[in-house]
């Protein structure tokens, strides 16, 4: 089972706001909301992620003010 991590900080490597959800649409919500109230803020970082039972990391989504919403391709 995977867990989905939603992570807010306000600067490159400051301190970060996260929360995880088993349920991943739960996450993507708090994401979204996270993008609504924070996402226009200057150097505000906002990812959700997909850790899986063995440890991997993988990045879902991510914003930042400058470029937007960055959804990384799925690995073939």
């Amino acid at each position: 089972m995977s867990t989905f991590h939603v992570t807010m900080q306000f600067q490159a490597d400051g301190p970060a706001v996260e929360g995880a959800w088993v349920d991943g649409e739960i996450a993507l919500g708090r994401y979204r909301d996270w993008v609504g109230s924070h996402g226009s803020l200057d150097g505000v970082l906002i990812r959700l992620t997909e850790e899986t039972t063995d440890g991997h990391v993988r990045v879902i989504r991510a914003w930042t003010k400058d470029h937007g919403e960055h959804q990384p391709s799925p690995a073939s």
